[in-house]
């Protein structure tokens, strides 16, 4: 399974800060070894309370948040009890980039319910749970398997950008979940977590396959799975940057092409602005907001790509692939194809408490006079093709997803004036890359 509130974990836009600068509080271990439960919440909240920049976008009263979680985190009976309530303190901010982490000493006997979970629609369902018992809805969707409940909340907590630690506890333990149901109702379900621990493994490697290209008639197909160095090259972070030029120069004799940012989670702008360099006609800068009116530039680069291009985007694509997106669509350089993007705009910055625990969260917002930011919007679509829980009830959700995947690259080829009889190749295309992750 994976977690149930996870949006999308990301290395966003690569800027970092020193965590020690950021906090005046320093937890001190006890003589024990223990680590005092109010001296971690404090460090985390003061971090996010001093750099973390959209409490108003998601009308969230910070001081009103500690409020009401301190006093249960500092009397929690252990550790696991002490990461629930950070989580929910952290999933008051409904921001995708937003990550609690606990200490892995802590989660190293963890598990966490075995149902299947999508986002749609930026809500999260449970897709499949056939081997799952427990799960029975209200009439008649008793004996529905493809009625996928949308998740409500978990251990009580509405669905939030951190709230998957709490799905998670130790092995044998139950979780509590409230599922809407297609008519409206809600029931509750105790979700047994197995006897033995499931986290999901870290994120994986790509490997070389982490950009794909091809070719079908005249158009160019050019895949990029991330924009992360560490999950995305065999050699020094650096090498990314020469790759991405180096299989767009190969495309460059094409009349058009489609850069495929299917679930592309971001990574580092120092990796990917030289690459979308190749595109632009003009000179282009975003100022980076909370960072003393630094901007950041992309200056045209030769040889230019000049052909038509579609960004393809789904509900997975991410910060700094969604910025790819964005880049190219402002510049007038493309037109962006598929799903609602997650919304996820800034850069990311990492608190790390005494205990070990992290805190991932949005710090450096992109400002732009006259230019409406992405944050829990996703990036603006010229043709919206999205996945909807009509088309998963109806038809499944692998069948629905193969099928709005087919609709979204139909859709590139329409807007390139290319023919729709290339669908089929260009698909074929593209599953082959996607079945390379599943390797």
């Amino acid at each position: 399974m994976k977690p149930l509130a996870k949006r999308v974990v990301v290395l966003a836009l690569a800027v970092t800060l020193p965590a020690s600068e950021l906090s005046p509080v320093m937890a001190q271990a006890a003589d024990d070894g223990s680590v005092d439960f109010g001296t971690v919440f404090d460090e985390h909240w003061i971090q996010l309370r001093d750099n973390y920049p959209y409490f108003d976008l998601y009308g969230v009263d910070w001081e009103a948040e500690r409020a009401e979680h301190r006093p249960r985190a500092v009397v929690a009976a252990d550790p696991t009890e002490f990461a629930w309530e950070m989580a929910r303190l952290i999933a008051s901010l409904d921001d995708p980039h937003v990550e609690y982490m606990p200490p892995i000493p802590v989660m190293k006997d963890w598990s966490i319910p075995d149902v299947r979970t999508a986002m749609i629609g930026r809500k999260p369902y449970i897709v499949d749970w056939k081997e799952y018992e427990p799960l029975v809805g209200p009439p008649p969707f008793d004996d529905d398997p493809r009625v996928c409940p949308e998740v409500v909340s978990v251990q009580g907590t509405p669905m939030g950008s951190a709230v998957d630690i709490l799905v998670a506890g130790p092995v044998g333990t139950t979780c509590e979940l409230r599922l809407r149901w297609p008519d409206g109702s809600e029931t509750d379900h105790d979700m047994p977590r197995p006897e033995v621990s499931n986290l999901p493994p870290p994120k994986k490697h790509f490997g070389e396959r982490w950009i794909v290209t091809g070719r079908v008639g005249s158009i160019g197909y050019l895949r990029v799975k991330t924009f992360d160095p560490s999950r995305g090259t065999l050699g020094p972070a650096g090498k990314m940057t020469p790759i991405l030029r180096g299989r767009l120069a190969e495309l460059s004799d094409t009349d058009a092409l489609i850069l495929d940012l299917q679930r592309n989670g971001g990574g580092l702008v120092g990796a990917s602005d030289p690459f979308l360099c190749h595109f632009l006609e003009r000179r282009r800068s975003y100022r980076w907001g909370n960072s003393g009116g630094q901007s950041r530039v992309l200056v045209p680069r030769s040889p230019p790509y000049t052909g038509a291009v579609v960004v393809l985007v789904d509900e997975h694509s991410a910060s700094g692939g969604e910025w790819a997106a964005r880049i190219l669509r402002d510049a007038g350089r493309a037109q962006v194809v598929g799903g609602p993007t997650v919304g996820a705009e800034a850069a990311v910055q990492k608190s790390t408490a005494t205990d070990g625990s992290t805190v991932r969260y949005s710090a450096w917002p992109m400002e732009e006079p006259g230019v409406t930011p992405f944050q829990g919007r996703g990036v603006e679509l010229d043709h919206a093709v999205p996945l909807t829980i009509e088309a998963v009830r109806e038809h499944g959700y692998d069948d629905a997803l193969a099928r709005v995947r087919r609709a979204r690259f139909a859709k590139a080829l329409e807007v390139l004036g290319a023919p729709a009889g290339d669908l089929d190749a260009l698909v074929a295309l593209a599953d082959d890359a996607d079945r390379e992750d599943e390797r």
